[in-house]
């Protein structure tokens, strides 16, 4: 875990050459926020070798819209937007929320579908002890309206942001079967450990984890986790990442060493390697390669703690993976680095093919190193007029031990096709769920399971981009 700052500053062009003055005219928010997103970006980014990508940048000035230059300068393939994830956020805390699991939250994850012009919210699930599930929303529930107002296809989006992600002091969702919920956000742990089961089918112990989110300070339930599947002697394990968007790239090193087999955590193997532009390729290959380790200790939000992962680990020969069109980034980079070492199995649909990492790049830290330099900048008013800016950008792409990127350019390929059905009637972690009863099926039989039907003919799920989806943190 290492967040890496610029060792010189480069300038952007002035769009006044005669001023040697200021900020030259341009508003200090855009002037500041045009050096420290040009610098970070010039530095760091993936794709800042491709000709095209140079000349964005090297045309960048202070006068730019900063956001929208960084937009600008994301890595296309003709007229194809590759670079999905690169922005610059003038306000990062519900990016940082979600990739810490730390944050106000109404604890509620969700899927949408269009009924016509209609709008519908199905909610996958709610964590522990959040405010959603104490107004008694659970998988299945089927939102309607918000505060009175009908999603559409024209405000969805708009209204969600507002209503989910913004934090009104209460919130009353209207539900299809007539009840109304009032719920009031809060601050919390979003612990994204959230179904913990051993299940038995065929004379066959099966753990089943349903994974959310990989924050860092999940490490510590997932050893818990495993410690149970351990005791309990499983001997097939179904890990659950169909809502899982991604986090921090460690945290899948973390849950790799504890799904592979015992020998190849032992030996220290290559679980990923890193590819970066030539600015930042290390001289050493080594130090561009995470192991499989016995332990790591890492900065949790309580403080620095160890974690020993070859104690927990059940040493099993294979896994099965739950996925969707929403399994991304770290999760993809879980799976790619496990299949040279294991058999792996996915059911499911093709995961997102988020198949590149990045850095959370903090405005108020580049000031501050700044200010250690020889400069002629106002290191304190760049730090004022950018307060809470942040820059997520791509910085490597990620590869298995053998150098291949199994998400690259569209996701994995799910073995065994199953759809995730929300209206099902069950609960995650209930053995007769479409896609756990699926998975239950081939790890215990050989074969499919039957699935309950569908209750509803909702059938056209609608996207919504959620803060820091599809984000991997080195």
């Amino acid at each position: 875990m290492l967040i890496l700052l610029p060792l010189a500053c480069n300038k952007p062009a002035k769009d006044n050459p005669d001023d040697n003055q200021g900020t030259g005219g341009v508003e200090p928010a855009t002037y500041y926020g045009n050096l420290f997103a040009f610098n970070n970006m010039k530095a760091y980014y993936l794709w800042a070798d491709d000709k095209d990508i140079a000349a964005r940048i090297d045309s960048w000035t202070y006068g730019s819209n900063p956001v929208e230059k960084v937009a600008d300068c994301c890595y296309r393939e003709g007229n194809q937007l590759v670079d999905k994830w690169t922005a610059l956020m003038t306000d990062r805390s519900s990016f940082e929320s979600s990739i810490t699991g730390n944050g106000k939250s109404f604890g509620i994850d969700f899927v949408l579908y269009a009924e016509g012009e209609q709008v519908v919210m199905v909610v996958t699930f709610v964590y522990d002890n959040s405010p959603a599930q104490k107004a008694g929303l659970k998988r299945g529930d089927v939102v309607v309206t918000f505060d009175g107002t009908t999603l559409t296809r024209n405000n969805y989006s708009e209204v969600l942001t507002e209503k989910i992600y913004n934090f009104p002091e209460t919130l009353q969702a209207g539900l299809r079967d007539g009840r109304n919920l009032t719920m009031t956000a809060v601050q919390m742990y979003s612990n994204p450990v959230n179904v913990v089961r051993t299940l038995e089918k065929n004379e066959k112990k099966v753990g089943y984890l349903h994974f959310s989110n990989f924050t860092m300070d999940a490490a510590q339930d997932l050893v818990e986790a495993f410690r149970i599947f351990k005791a309990d002697d499983i001997r097939e394990l179904v890990v659950d990442l169909r809502y899982n968007s991604g986090g921090y790239a460690i945290i899948a090193a973390v849950l790799g060493s504890m799904i592979a087999p015992v020998s190849v955590v032992s030996s220290g193997a290559v679980f990923n390697k890193d590819i970066y532009n030539s600015n930042l390729t290390p001289s050493t290959p080594s130090k561009a390669e995470t192991c499989f380790a016995n332990s790591f200790t890492l900065p949790l939000s309580g403080g620095e703690k160890t974690f020993n992962t070859l104690e927990v680990n059940p040493d099993l020969k294979r896994v099965w993976f739950i996925v969707t069109g929403q399994t991304a980034s770290a999760s993809e980079a879980l799976i790619c680095g496990l299949a040279p070492y294991m058999d792996v199995t996915l059911i499911g649909s093709d995961t997102y093919g988020k198949f590149c990492g990045g850095y959370l790049l903090k405005a108020d830290e580049f000031y501050d190193h700044l200010s250690g330099q020889k400069t002629d900048f106002d290191c304190a008013a760049g730090k004022k007029a950018t307060d809470g800016w942040g820059l997520y950008v791509i910085s490597s792409r990620y590869a298995d031990c053998n150098g291949v990127t199994l998400s690259m350019p569209n996701g994995i390929p799910a073995d065994i096709q199953a759809t995730d059905d929300p209206r099902d009637g069950h609960q995650l972690g209930d053995p007769s769920e479409t896609m756990l009863a699926t998975a239950l099926g081939f790890a215990t039989g050989g074969y499919a399971a039957p699935v309950s039907p569908t209750k509803s003919a909702l059938s056209e799920r609608l996207p919504f981009e959620k803060p820091g989806a599809g984000a991997l943190l080195y």
